[in-house]
């Protein structure tokens, strides 16, 4: 599994990279937290939607395996957003000095979800438990993801090199893992 997992990472990367310094006119200067911290959000999408996979399928090891993946990538999404947290990364979340609505919404939709994770660190959950947190976390990435993507996903024609937004691809696949943490039947014996 280390092996899938250092291939989904560098998707991602290869992913940022080619949309934002490729395409996008961002500087490679930027690569070692603005752009990493792209992929890394995107890796930690993937590894959800691998988790969630793993859940319905009964693979218990596997959904542990990705589910720590996920949580320790989000981890690192927080710190690094944290701290490259301003108007100059992200002027649509400001207003002058401030955080504006969208920066705010965006900020606690994510505190919630990184709340579900820490929640979901313990082994010693019951797995119906697990299951409704996990689909929980991903409304609440969801929601983190739409507030602040949504406005750029309609305009296809600004989409750098063609390439859909990360946001999108991520809100994406918290869709499909929050169905298949909700639609999927509880494994055998889990």
């Amino acid at each position: 599994m280390i092996g899938q997992f250092v291939a989904v990472f560098l998707f991602t990367a290869c992913y940022a990279v080619m949309r934002y310094a490729g395409f996008g006119g961002v500087s490679l200067v930027h690569l070692p937290a603005y752009l990493m911290n792209k992929s890394i959000a995107m890796a930690a999408m993937v590894s959800l939607f691998l988790t969630a996979l793993a859940f319905v399928r009964g693979e218990r090891d596997r959904s542990r395996f990705w589910s720590r993946a996920s949580s320790h990538l989000a981890g690192m999404h927080v710190l690094i957003s944290l701290g490259t947290l301003s108007g100059g990364y992200f002027p649509r979340f400001f207003d002058g000095d401030r955080m504006n609505l969208t920066g705010e919404a965006t900020l606690l939709t994510g505190a919630l979800a990184v709340y579900c994770l820490w929640r979901l660190a313990p082994d010693g959950i019951e797995q119906a438990f697990r299951r409704k947190l996990n689909a929980l976390f991903c409304t609440l990435a969801g929601g983190h993801l739409l507030v602040m993507g949504y406005g750029g996903w309609q305009q296809v024609q600004k989409w750098h090199g063609g390439l859909p937004p990360i946001t999108l691809l991520c809100f994406c696949l918290c869709l499909a893992s929050a169905l298949l943490f909700l639609a999927g039947k509880e494994p055998s014996g889990a």
